[in-house]
């Protein structure tokens, strides 16, 4: 993919927000009739390439602050498996990933409103290849709400159709009166669908391109079958210890280093909880074994409180083996991105 066609990579998914995307014909000559809608105002603005009169419509500042804690905030519950971690070591976590967003979307989307293109330097960072690879730059409007009045606020809802990973999310923009006739986009809610959206779809698939690869791994480390038991929580009752049990059969080559992967608990909505285990080969012998996990349920982490009212059925936890180090320093992993 070349740097014309990353075009918004950064930018979209931002400018998606306030109505800069893709519209059926007859859909935006509707929308246009409709009056007092700030994502119509601002996206004339950024037809008229005017990013002065498209900052009088958008809080384009609020709206990244938005879109960097719903998507990072995903990101981190899928990858480092909150409950075991403090909140201070999550909000540094959270503290470190924000600027290299906030920074990659705001200038994109400014010189995107403001040209129609987007630039970017050779070496992208994290946030650039993420909003490259998750396909914003093909998403389209399929619709856009009138506004409806919230209390004091006025609320816009606008699906999308991410035509590079093939689903559907919603985004609700929330408007606030500046004077009596003139509202402004302040917020915005749903990003957190965009990313989950994504995430899925990239599931499904990289699921086909690791095919093979996982076949390999199973041959080497196959998870046969599980059990599950909760040891009950803390003194206050508030968060849950599940021991798990893996058996599995072992057959190797070459000695193993480590085998790594995760138990995955899904809740409300196919949110996932995780569970990371690592072991080590030293410990791993060949042929059928037993092996521990231990996983704390945090009732202040969406996803594992999601998973703790779902239940513990069979049907929603399985096991993924994510990576297996011989050692001799080679490894046998699943892509995790899409080759370019």
């Amino acid at each position: 993919m070349n740097t014309k066609k990353i075009l918004a990579a950064a930018a979209v998914l931002l400018i998606l927000a306030i109505g800069v995307g893709v519209a059926a014909f007859q859909n935006w000559q509707e929308i246009k009739k409709r009056n007092a809608n700030p994502a119509v105002e601002a996206r004339q603005a950024v037809e008229a390439r005017d990013l002065e009169t498209f900052k009088k419509f958008v809080d384009l500042d609020a709206l990244v602050e938005k879109a960097a804690e719903e998507i990072l905030t995903e990101q981190i519950n899928e990858t480092l498996a909150p409950a075991a971690y403090s909140m201070d070591e999550l909000k540094l976590r959270y503290e470190k990933l924000k600027p290299d967003f906030v920074s990659a979307a705001t200038s994109a989307a400014e010189e995107y409103i403001s040209t129609g293109k987007v630039t970017f330097q050779k070496n992208l960072t994290d946030a650039q290849k993420f909003l490259k690879d998750s396909g914003a730059a093909s998403c389209e409007i399929k619709s856009i709400s009138k506004p409806q009045k919230e209390g004091s606020e006025k609320i816009v809802t606008i699906i999308f159709y991410n035509a590079q990973l093939k689903f559907n999310f919603e985004l609700e923009l929330e408007l606030e009166p500046v004077d009596e006739n003139f509202w402004r986009i302040t917020d915005a809610k749903g990003f957190e669908n965009f990313y989950n959206g994504y995430r899925r779809a990239l599931r499904q698939k990289l699921d086909s391109l690791n095919a093979p690869i996982a076949r390999k791994m199973d041959e080497i480390f196959k998870v046969k079958s599980f059990t599950l038991k909760s040891e009950g929580g803390d003194e206050y009752g508030f968060s849950q210890t599940l021991d798990i049990t893996l058996k599995a059969d072992v057959k190797f080559d070459k000695p193993l280093a480590k085998v790594i992967g995760r138990v995955i608990l899904r809740g409300k909505d196919d949110r996932e909880s995780l569970a990371p285990f690592e072991i080590d080969g030293n410990k791993i012998e060949q042929g059928v074994q037993n092996f521990s996990v231990t996983k704390t349920l945090n009732p202040f982490v969406r996803a594992d409180a999601d998973a703790m009212k779902h239940g513990f059925k069979k049907n929603d936890i399985r096991i993924e083996v994510t990576e297996i180090i011989f050692a001799d320093g080679t490894t046998l992993k699943p892509l995790d991105r899409l080759p370019d």
